[in-house]
């Protein structure tokens, strides 16, 4: 069999198994080379194209949710009329439990 025939019913087995999947799945068209950077990593990690895709979209909402965190803090630390209200607040909240806020 040549190479290119052998990659045609490679990649058809490999739309064969998206198809089948179970009915919450869906298909999503990346780049060919995005595809077998997939492929690699998830060989790499033991793991299916699939839950890498899950994991890496997970990290990326982790991480945009902390960096967005950090942005409003950063704004709240910079109007000292917020931050005086903050402190006051936190304080307020601290008095009832052992464990401190942050200073900002």
């Amino acid at each position: 069999m040549s190479a290119v025939l052998i990659a045609l019913l490679a990649d058809q087995l490999c739309r064969l198994s998206i198809y089948m999947a179970t009915a919450d799945t869906t298909t999503i068209r990346v780049p060919t080379q995005t595809r077998d950077r997939l492929k690699i990593l998830a060989a790499r990690r033991g793991e299916s194209a699939s839950e890498v895709v899950a994991k890496l979209v997970s990290a990326a909402d982790e991480e945009a949710m902390l960096t967005e965190a950090a942005a409003g803090f950063e704004r709240l630390a910079c109007n000292p009329e917020t931050l005086s209200a903050y402190r006051a607040e936190s304080r307020e909240i601290e008095s009832a439990f052992d464990a401190p806020t942050p200073e900002w």
